[in-house]
């Protein structure tokens, strides 16, 4: 029997990793799941993508409050995402050693990282806007196809997915980083629910773990969009990305 006090703080780091950076709640699951509870990985990530369907949801509600989150963008996102997690989630399951989905997160922390510490350092445009914020039928397709190629990422790694889907929203479609968090807790939510789907179809899903880490971590998802609303954007990027950082330097030498 897995320790119930090891569980609940689990999720009350995720919860604050997801809340303060619009993450997938694998970044620390994951890791946690397959270092400290010896979860296979196929195990650790369907269960974390569980985790993923109720804690961004809520976080992402709180950035709602705030108006950091784009809804249009967010669908179409979401939908292709959708699409493509079931797509991924099956090559995984079927195709894909642990170790080379181990060593894929891996490498998505790390570029997340350094990607996050150098927007910190560019100058703040006053005049930037949103791209794509206009849904006409051209964006639609695009936008649809970006969250579908996210969606494979999600299926494949789990933490891709909410990792790759910021990375977007802020290097390519040159989100403000709240705005981005807020729309990327909302997708990886609804992208997680079918990459669990996928893997609780294959038995690689512990609800019990799920359930305990996902309560613990929707207090304190929240507690950490409310200060993230509050703190200064380049701050925020530093904060972001040593985060991710460290989580992928100790998964790389702890496991």
């Amino acid at each position: 029997m897995i320790p119930l006090e090891i569980e609940i703080l689990i999720g009350l780091a995720t919860g604050l990793v997801v809340g303060i950076t619009g993450a997938s709640g694998v970044l620390l699951v994951v890791p946690l799941l397959t270092i400290i509870l010896n979860f296979p990985m196929h195990i650790a990530v369907g269960t974390s993508l569980f985790v993923d369907v109720i804690t961004p949801l809520v976080v992402a509600y709180s950035y709602y409050r705030h108006g950091n989150v784009n809804l249009r963008s967010a669908l179409w996102l979401a939908v292709g995402a959708i699409i493509g997690a079931q797509a991924g989630a099956l090559v995984a399951n079927e195709f894909v050693p642990s170790d080379l989905m181990s060593k894929g997160f891996i490498l998505f922390m790390i570029g997340m990282a350094i990607s996050m510490w150098m927007k910190s350092y560019r100058p703040k445009r006053e005049n930037e806007k949103v791209r794509l914020s206009e849904m006409n039928h051209k964006n639609r397709l695009i936008t649809f196809g970006i969250g579908l190629l996210l969606g494979i990422s999600s299926g494949l790694f789990g933490a891709g997915g909410g990792l790759m889907f910021l990375l977007v929203l802020i290097v390519i479609l040159k989100y403000p980083t709240k705005l981005a968090i807020g729309t990327s807790s909302l997708i990886m939510a609804m992208t997680a629910a079918s990459g669990t789907i996928g893997y609780a179809i294959q038995g690689n899903v512990d609800f019990r773990t799920g359930i305990i880490i996902a309560i613990a971590a929707v207090a304190s998802g929240l507690a950490g969009a409310r200060i993230v609303n509050k703190v200064d954007e380049k701050i925020l990027n530093r904060i972001v990305g040593t985060v991710f950082g460290v989580i992928g330097i100790a998964m790389y030498f702890l496991k």
